[in-house]
């Protein structure tokens, strides 16, 4: 995984609206809203992203760390997806947004059915689907808007910019199926010996 920050000054100041906002102690819901503005806005032109950070895998897509904050409280990475790539139904146990630099991925949203109390299963229900498209933006907001699968349904490359409020290394991922909910450590881009799933 790519851990350099891109150095054009239009990152840079983006990276330093969140501190701000974290700084601020805001709430999760001003925090979504805020950012999701300044993610519009560093989305609509992709040019400030890195030729290095564009690079993906025909087997998976790949994770770009662009910055993990020193405090640990969020990170910035760029994911490149090649067609038909998509995740499995997931979540992340924390704020997050997602904008487009290139192409558009389809999102598809689920709602649990059950009250959470067993950690090993789910019941679910799919919610909202949509398209998120260059300069788009989608959001997940604990604990009712944070289940989602993202997929890249076109035959381009697509490219995302995500930003998530705490330095995840796991997520859940719901068989909705089964009714079984697995935990999942997220794994490095670069690791080609561990064929876990590869999750956002």
């Amino acid at each position: 995984m790519s851990t350099a920050s891109p150095s054009d000054d239009r990152f840079r100041g983006y990276v330093h609206k969140i501190e701000q906002l974290l700084e601020q102690r805001a709430p999760d819901k001003v925090i979504i809203r805020k950012l999701s503005r300044a993610t519009k806005e560093l989305c609509a032109e992709g040019s400030w992203l890195q030729d290095d950070h564009r690079v993906g895998d025909p087997d998976r897509y790949t994770r770009h760390m662009l910055h993990r904050d020193p405090l640990g409280r969020f990170l910035v990475l760029a994911l490149v997806w090649q067609p038909g790539q998509e995740t499995p139904i997931h979540d992340h146990s924390c704020w997050g947004i997602m904008g487009m630099v290139e192409n558009a991925l389809e999102e598809h949203a689920y709602q649990r059915l059950d009250d959470g109390s067993r950690p090993d299963f789910c019941d679910l229900t799919k919610g909202r689907s949509m398209d998120v498209v260059q300069g788009g933006v989608s959001y997940l907001l604990p604990p009712h808007e944070e289940i989602h699968r993202i997929g890249n349904t076109s035959d381009k490359q697509a490219i995302s910019l995500h930003v998530y409020g705490r330095d995840l290394d796991a997520v859940n991922v719901f068989d909705p199926d089964t009714g079984k909910v697995s935990k999942l450590q997220i794994r490095q881009s670069d690791d080609k010996a561990d064929k876990r799933p590869f999750v956002v």
